[in-house]
Formats: C-alpha cells, sequence, structure tokens
C-alpha cells in the first residue's frame, strides 16, 4: 500500500510535507508551498483504511508526511514545529484500526524488535 500512488500522485513528484497546523496539518509542497495534495490525499484516506480491514499488521516508512507513526515533521511558516507527528495516512489507519499492531520500518531493524512485531501480529490475527 502506498498511499500516494494510490491517491494518484506523480511518481516521481515533487517533494511534499505537513505544514500549517500540528492536530489536522496540511500535506503541501516543501519546495512549493503552492502545491496542496491535501484533499486528494484526504479523500483517499477516508476510505482506504476500512478497505484493509484484513490485515492483522501495518509497518509504516518513517518521516513519510503520509506515512510516518511518529517520526513526521510539521513545517508552520517555515519552521520545524515537531518531529513527532502522524503522517495523514496513519492517522487515519490508525483510528480506524486501534488495535492492529502498526511499526515503522526503521523500528524493526533489531531482530528482538522484529519478532515482537511479529508475534503481536499473529496474536492480534489470532484473536480477530
Amino acid at each position: 500500500v502506498c498511499p500516494e500512488v494510490e491517491a494518484g500522485l506523480s511518481v516521481p513528484r515533487p517533494p511534499v510535507q505537513l505544514s500549517g497546523n500540528i492536530l489536522e496539518p496540511l500535506m503541501t509542497g516543501r519546495d512549493d508551498p503552492d502545491l496542496d495534495v491535501s484533499k486528494q490525499i484526504q479523500a483517499y484516506c477516508s476510505s482506504r483504511p476500512a478497505e484493509l480491514s484484513h490485515l492483522s499488521g501495518f509497518v509504516f516508512k518513517s518521516r513519510s508526511p503520509s506515512c510516518g507513526l511518529n517520526s513526521t515533521p510539521v513545517f508552520i511558516d517555515g519552521h520545524c514545529v515537531t518531529e513527532t507527528s502522524r503522517g495523514l495516512f496513519a492517522r487515519a489507519m490508525t483510528a480506524m484500526h486501534p488495535n492492529m499492531p502498526v511499526i515503522e520500518e526503521c523500528e524493526l531493524e533489531t531482530a528482538e524488535r522484529c519478532a515482537k512485531f511479529i508475534d503481536d501480529v499473529f496474536r492480534y490475527r489470532d484473536g480477530k
């Protein structure tokens, strides 16, 4: 699942970032602040998470404006105001599936953490 591709953004696409508000950020161009793909991503996020209820876990891409779990920066007036926000798709996915095991790919670098995530996924699947 790649929210940006599935939402119809170009590949490659201009770099985007979260901006404007920590609680309800927009997804705007990093180099071109007039670029705003927020509505496109929000439309995708309003339906896609519900279609993924068959999953038992999800690995997110760190620092991504759509998929960062707890590592996405938010910029206001060109200044980073936090580096621990959640990407727009990650917000929608975790809201729709609050008990589903989720992790960022960078957290899977140790065998111990990877094994724990896999165990969590199997426990979640078996409890469904």
